[in-house]
């Protein structure tokens, strides 16, 4: 019981522990997104394929273990994982993701506590937000996804799983990009096209009409890059 006067205590739920997997460059902007939220996320280390005093150092957090301890781990503790590899490799992105789901690893929402998103956006499982960045109403962020620092996802935008948004990327209002995607620093997609299953959009390209999957978008207005300098 409460005593006269006094206001009910409200539990709140201690943080979760997250373990990074990897350790490269963009490590360490995955690590200062979760530490941004101590009330949501506490940073337990990063797998990677060998121990690294300056991974270690420089993230502030400890090594794990590989990949084969990673799985394990994801099978017999409660932890939450995250993706802190980049987009240069996306075909290790998806290795990584099918074998740790596989595995029984639960993957974490993080949304770094200087970014903006509307609370009728939708945001999956394994979804970053960076800093600075804007999530818009109605927006569609599938699993995985990299929405990175500064970069504007506008309303009803869908993005597709494993995609990366690069810094200062701006997606008009009811574009929709497929799985796997690459939109470069800067760019610009016009509202409602469609950006095909694996296209990279290159750094400040700005697009004005659908990409094919599969297509590399250069330019002012972007075209596919076999047909730069026609």
């Amino acid at each position: 019981m409460t005593a006269l006067g006094e206001r009910p205590s409200i539990l709140v739920p201690p943080p979760v522990k997250l373990v990074l997997i990897g350790a490269g460059e963009h490590a360490l902007v995955v690590a200062e997104a979760v530490c941004s939220r101590p009330d949501l996320w506490e940073p337990w280390g990063f797998l990677d394929v060998a121990p690294s005093e300056r991974a270690a150092a420089r993230l502030g957090l400890r090594w794990l273990g590989d990949d084969d301890e990673g799985r394990r781990l994801a099978a017999t503790e409660d932890l939450r994982f995250i993706l802190a590899i980049g987009p240069g490799n996306r075909d290790r992105r998806r290795e990584l993701v099918l074998r740790y789901k596989a595995a029984g690893a639960r993957f974490a929402t993080v949304v770094h506590a200087a970014a903006q998103v509307s609370p009728s956006a939708e945001l999956a499982a394994g979804v970053l937000v960076g800093c600075g960045a804007i999530v818009n109403g109605g927006a569609h962020v599938e699993a995985h996804c990299l929405i990175n620092t500064g970069a504007i996802v506008e309303h009803d935008v869908t993005v597709g799983r494993l995609s990366t948004v690069g810094p200062g990327a701006v997606i008009g209002g009811g574009a929709v990009i497929e799985a796997e995607t690459v939109l470069g620093l800067g760019c610009r997609i016009r509202d409602h096209v469609r950006v095909g299953h694996g296209a990279v959009i290159g750094m400040g390209a700005v697009l004005v009409s659908n990409a094919p999957a599969g297509s590399v978008m250069l330019g002012v207005p972007a075209r596919a890059r076999q047909e730069q300098g026609c």
